[in-house]
C-alpha cells in the first residue's frame, strides 16, 4: 500500500495526542519541490551528519533534541524552530522521545 501524501488544500494534523504512543516517521508531502515529514526519534537515536541541497526548517512538536550545525549543538525543545541553510552539514541526537516536523525545500532558490 503506497504511503498518503497530503494534496493542496488538505487540512493534516501531524501530532495527535491519543496517537503520541504510536506516532511514527511520515513523509506529510512530497512533491519535486518540497517534502515535508514527521520524524519520530526514540531517547538515544542519533541521525549522522548529512547536508541536502536545499535549505531546511526543523520545529520540535515533541521533547528534545540537539542538532549540531555550523560547528555547534543546538538544544531544541517543544516549540523550538531552526533553519538550514542548503548545503548546511547537520546532524540530530534525541535527548528524549521526540518528534521533529522537517520541511526541506528540494529544489534551492536560483
Amino acid at each position: 500500500m503506497a504511503l498518503h501524501h497530503a494534496q493542496s488544500g488538505e487540512v493534516v494534523n501531524v501530532l495527535t495526542h491519543s496517537e503520541l504512543s504510536a506516532v511514527q516517521s511520515q513523509a506529510i508531502v512530497s512533491t519535486p519541490d518540497l517534502e515535508v515529514m514527521r520524524l519520530c526519534m526514540p531517547e538515544g537515536k542519533q541521525l549522522p551528519p548529512h547536508a541536502v541541497a536545499g535549505a531546511i526548517t526543523l520545529l520540535c512538536l515533541q521533547g528534545t533534541v540537539d542538532v549540531h550545525a555550523h560547528g555547534t549543538w543546538h538544544t531544541m525543545q517543544v516549540n523550538d524552530h531552526l533553519y538550514l541553510q542548503g548545503h548546511a552539514e547537520h546532524a540530530l541526537r534525541a535527548l528524549s522521545d521526540a518528534v521533529v516536523l522537517v520541511n526541506i525545500q528540494r529544489r534551492p532558490e536560483t
